[in-house]
């Protein structure tokens, strides 16, 4: 792996962001169901399949693709962060399934077994990379000819309104960070559908189908929980750390976040809106 591609993503996931994903594991699998749910209803596993699982995560989404598939199919699940690995591998005999593996490795360099897989699949682990053609490329290399990618990724921050309401709360008190630019790797990197689509033509994909998926995002059980996730995930985070906000300021954001969020009370909780991009595409 060249020492320059993907340096920052796998800096940031190796480090902190890493940990701390692990840190806020269960409460980000309760909150993500929903997302992962519509991207493998995209994806119509069938049993006997092989499929990768790219940005595996702590493995949520690995074991229920894995108890799709069935005994006779496998996962091959891919992360790039080894705390989130680590913590994925933990709970493979709790989860009771073993037709699941877990591997280290960056989907933009890493060499895949050629046309080995059915399906690749990602639930937000896509939008990091320094150059998506060549890593969108790499993992169609993996498919089998007629295979099909399947994924959900952000649409922009202005329709996310779990990451817009904290930034604005966060920007009354601090200075906001420029966001990244268009070509430039993070979680919104494919929030234009055109860009997005674009991608994955010149990767060599073809009949590349974006839909537009509105899913609730249950940030926390009551809003104490849900300031505390908002300030540590995501922008909102970045903002508070790159500006190196003392303790009062942070006292000054999360009070008037845990304001802003009791419009949003639920009987599941705070509920934000959420604004997704569910993705195919097939390897023909």
């Amino acid at each position: 792996m060249s020492d320059t591609l993907n340096a920052g993503m796998r800096e940031f996931w190796n480090g902190e962001g890493g940990h701390r994903w692990v840190r806020f594991q269960h409460q980000l699998d309760q909150s993500l169901v929903g997302f992962g749910q519509a991207a493998m209803e995209a994806a119509t596993f069938s049993t006997g399949e092989q499929v990768m699982d790219i940005g595996c995560g702590c493995g949520d989404t690995s074991f229920e693709i894995a108890r799709q598939v069935g005994p006779n199919g496998h996962v091959k699940a891919v992360d790039i962060s080894e705390p989130i690995l680590a913590q994925a591998i933990t709970r493979v005999g709790a989860e009771e399934v073993q037709n699941v593996s877990f591997e280290h490795g960056d989907a933009q360099t890493h060499r895949f077994e050629a046309t080995a897989f059915d399906a690749v699949f990602s639930r937000f682990g896509i939008m990091f990379f320094d150059d998506p053609v060549a890593a969108f490329s790499n993992m169609r290399k993996a498919l089998k000819h007629d295979g099909r990618m399947a994924f959900i990724c952000w649409q922009p921050v202005k329709a996310n309104t779990w990451v817009s309401l904290p930034l604005t709360v966060v920007g009354n008190h601090l200075p906001l960070p420029l966001p990244p630019g268009p070509e430039e790797p993070g979680p919104f990197s494919f929030g234009d559908a055109d860009k997005l689509e674009r991608v994955l033509v010149e990767a060599g994909f073809s009949d590349v189908l974006i839909k537009s998926c509105d899913t609730p995002f249950t940030v926390g059980a009551d809003d104490n929980e849900a300031a505390a996730f908002l300030m540590q995930m995501g922008p909102a985070n970045g903002a508070i750390s790159e500006a190196d906000a003392d303790e009062t300021t942070k006292s000054l954001i999360s009070a008037e976040l845990r304001e802003a969020l009791m419009p949003y009370r639920t009987e599941q909780g705070i509920v934000l809106d959420a604004a997704t991009w569910v993705v195919t595409a097939y390897n023909r």
